[in-house]
């Protein structure tokens, strides 16, 4: 549905895209996750035609759109800022692009698709108010219904539900599931919410300083993170990592009980002295409140209460992460506890660059 290739684009001395290369399939919901910064919402730009790209094409159902206008691409997209008209009623502010001239559309089809999508997004009964009456969250299921009404190939939601509460934007985040599930819709979704991302996407592009990192289903991507860059923006809390290095009989972690053995020796030899970062998602992270064998002592650094579960950062040595343990586990800051790592759940990074390290000859891939 839309294929973009080596998609590049420069502010000044600032590289917000740096050769996207990145394909959207006929009627998924693709997640652009990545922090501020990440380019998430020049790449939507572009595609949108709002930008020009420095290079590279982009390409939506087969056609060429690169030099394209806005009006002439089929596209909806709905910003952070909903961009609503404050002079029309909630119904205009729907009904607007059904009545542009270049996808004008009879009145009674458009007073069926308007009345269609406020229902979808539960706000039929606000359609003969004005703008200024609704809330933060009317606002934005009228911005989102906006977009839908025209149907286009592809819809372009940016951060659309940042700015609402948590119980208002786990809402929306199912409705727009469960409309993209029952319409088949083609969307590219921008957000730096990773659970947002969890919780409605097919699969997921992770971005950074302009870059394409790695794109799949998010269980793959976990099962097989291409760079350090990528477990540091998924999981929640995100991937535990541990600076040290390469010896003889194992992997050197500051403050650990014992070395981390590798499946292959040869491995080892190979990589000597190496600088290596261990990372590890945390649910994989076993926790005592009392010593076990095996296990390596850390102390609680800090607590966080989440309702269902509890958040706990641990400091060993000169490091910290993050774990989530269940609630029946209180441990108070400064209070001793131990943890396990098992080797065959964790990956290794290139100390300076972050890439995987990969024993090709151990089991799973794994050193």
């Amino acid at each position: 549905m839309l294929a973009l290739d080596g998609l590049a684009k420069a502010f000044g001395r600032h590289r917000a895209l740096d050769g996207i290369t990145l394909d959207v399939r006929q009627g998924e919901l693709l997640a652009l996750l990545g922090p501020t910064g990440a380019g998430k919402t020049t790449t939507l730009r572009c595609v949108a035609g709002l930008e020009r790209p420095d290079a590279g094409r982009i390409r939506l159902a087969g056609v060429d759109v690169t030099d394209l206008s806005p009006m002439e691409r089929d596209v909806s997209i709905v910003f952070e800022g909903f961009n609503l008209l404050p002079v029309l009623s909630v119904y205009d502010n729907i009904a607007f692009p059904l009545r542009s001239p270049l996808y004008r559309e009879a009145e009674e089809e458009v007073g069926r698709r308007v009345r269609k999508a406020a229902t979808d997004l539960r706000i039929g009964h606000l359609l003969d108010r004005g703008v200024d009456q609704l809330s933060g969250g009317e606002k934005q299921r009228v911005a989102i219904a906006r977009a839908l009404v025209r149907r286009p190939s592809l819809y372009m939601l940016d951060e659309p539900l940042s700015a609402l509460d948590l119980k208002l934007r786990e809402s929306l985040m199912a409705e727009l599931r469960e409309m993209h599930q029952r319409d088949g819709a083609t969307i590219l979704y921008a957000t730096h919410d990773y659970n947002g991302a969890a919780a409605v996407a097919d699969r997921v592009a992770l971005l950074d300083r302009g870059r394409l990192l790695q794109v799949g289903p998010l269980t793959e991507i976990m099962a097989d993170p291409a760079s350090l860059a990528v477990g540091r923006l998924i999981g929640s809390p995100a991937m535990a990592c541990f600076p040290g290095r390469v010896a003889a009989e194992g992997v050197v972690v500051e403050g650990w009980a014992e070395p981390l053995p590798a499946a292959d020796p040869a491995w080892l030899r190979g990589h000597a002295g190496q600088g290596v970062v261990v990372g590890l998602w945390p649910d994989d992270i076993a926790v005592s409140a009392v010593e076990q064998p095996g296990f390596t002592r850390a102390e609680v650094y800090a607590t966080d209460f989440r309702g269902l579960d509890r958040a706990l950062e641990l400091q060993v040595g000169r490091q910290r992460f993050r774990i989530v343990v269940d609630l029946g586990l209180s441990l108070p800051p400064g209070a001793s506890c131990w943890f396990r790592l098992p080797a065959q759940r964790c990956f290794l990074f290139d100390a300076d660059g972050g890439r995987r390290l990969r024993a090709e000859a151990g089991k799973g891939g794994r050193p």
